[in-house]
């Protein structure tokens, strides 16, 4: 963790490490808009251990063995493992949930990436890049990322989320405690006004290198991007709780756009249901944290949540586990949206690659496509408005291959059962 001292000598300059994008001038406005919380399920989430329920063949599932059956809640049947049936309980009505998605590899690496990208080819832009990147060109935090995954496409650089106390000297660099400074005050801005005479006479007096004028520059910007960070003093809570709670108070006071959280244990290669029964319900109270919290500090309605994992899962093999196998789950979720409580998409009785009708969200063996995250993301960039012009970005999605997934008149619901 970087020293305070040391801190206080290069504030303003070595900043791209906590991710402190340069702005133009301190009074660049907030950002009031939609939130994007992207939730990595690491490890190959199992579909039928979650939202996509396989309830009479014992190969599959430890509880279709036990006769367990899953739980529903409106539209959406919930396996019965960890807390499913709780969260679907308590959210269905602002759960859409896409079944039968293949990410086309059995590889953690490469279907992290697919996901996180859409794409499984290298250098595209994640969602949380692209879309910090079309909202929020002008705040201290754009992407705020907390151990998901941060490859960036030279957008915009993903900031590592900083714990509590960090952030609150990040905000306030003289703050020795809730009610101390290490200096004055007035003393304290005493010397930053006195810093940004100096640096603006540097710069009108023409005399800089080139290489001087750029490091004047990047402090000058950065030194604004601090006085735009001195807003979310208002907004400070006593105790944080956790990164997420981090990444909703920056969102809160209107200095990022998109959050990134990590949330493992999906590798379930052997005792599937020992090992689900802590990240399942591990995952979920994660999820509810976010709504819960976002809700006590007043921007529920601005969030999209979206939860996603590299892969789906075979059925149980000798070991009473699941190897990598291409065909997942997906989960998207908004405040009171149109298109909640819905199934769009579907697998097979074993989680078979299923054709689906773009249009009409029907199995469609003939006319159908079978749903990669290509196509999620692209729907996802209709959706919030973040799609680019630029051709080195684009999905290239063939407009009969273009999935109407927020449709709300349309679904497709568990045929297969």
């Amino acid at each position: 963790m970087i020293d305070r001292r040391d801190f206080l000598k290069i504030a303003g300059f070595v900043v791209p490490y906590w991710g402190l994008t340069p702005i133009a001038n301190a009074q660049a406005p907030v950002y009031s808009g939609k939130v994007l919380v992207d939730i990595h399920a690491g490890g190959g989430l199992d579909a039928s251990s979650w939202f996509d329920p396989r309830e009479t063949d014992a190969t599959m599932n430890n509880y279709a063995a036990a006769r367990t059956p899953a739980g529903v809640a409106g539209n959406i049947r919930a396996a019965p493992m960890g807390a499913n049936i709780a969260f679907a309980t308590a959210n269905f009505r602002r759960m859409l949930v896409i079944n039968g998605v293949n990410s086309e590899t059995n590889s953690h690496d490469d279907g992290t990436r697919a996901h996180a990208t859409g794409m499984l080819a290298m250098a595209y832009a994640t969602m949380p890049e692209l879309y910090s990147y079309a909202k929020t060109p002008g705040v201290p935090f754009p992407w705020l990322n907390s151990g998901a995954y941060n490859m960036s496409a030279g957008l915009v650089p993903a900031a590592a989320m900083p714990d509590g106390n960090t952030f609150r000297q990040l905000i306030s660099p003289n703050a020795a405690s809730a009610t101390n400074d290490f200096i004055k005050a007035s003393d304290y801005q005493r010397v930053l006004a006195t810093r940004a005479e100096r640096l603006k006479a540097q710069q009108a007096a023409g005399t800089l290198t080139p290489r001087g004028q750029l490091v004047n520059q990047q402090f000058m910007g950065a030194s604004d991007s601090r006085a735009l960070l001195a807003r979310v003093n208002q907004f400070l809570p006593a105790t944080f709780d956790n990164a997420a709670h981090v990444g909703l108070v920056a969102a809160q006071a209107g200095l990022t756009s998109a959050i990134s959280l990590q949330s493992g244990g999906f590798d379930g290669h052997s005792q599937i249901s020992n090992s689900y029964a802590n990240s399942l319900p591990r995952l979920t109270t994660l999820m509810q944290y976010v709504w819960d919290k976002a809700t006590q500090l007043g921007i529920e309605s601005r969030l999209f949540m979206r939860v996603y994992s590299e892969f789906g899962r075979t059925p149980l093999n000798t070991g009473d586990g699941k190897d990598h196998y291409p065909i997942g789950t997906q989960v998207f979720m908004e405040a009171n949206p149109t298109w909640g409580n819905r199934v769009f998409g579907a697998s097979g009785p074993r989680h078979q690659a299923t054709r689906i009708n773009p249009t009409t969200g029907a199995v469609d063996p003939t006319n159908g496509k079978v749903i990669t995250p290509r196509h999620l993301h692209q729907a996802v960039r209709d959706y919030l408005g973040f799609n680019t012009t630029d051709p080195r970005f684009q999905l290239k999605i063939p407009a009969d291959e273009k999935f109407d997934f927020f449709n709300p008149g349309i679904n497709t619901g568990y045929p297969n059962l």
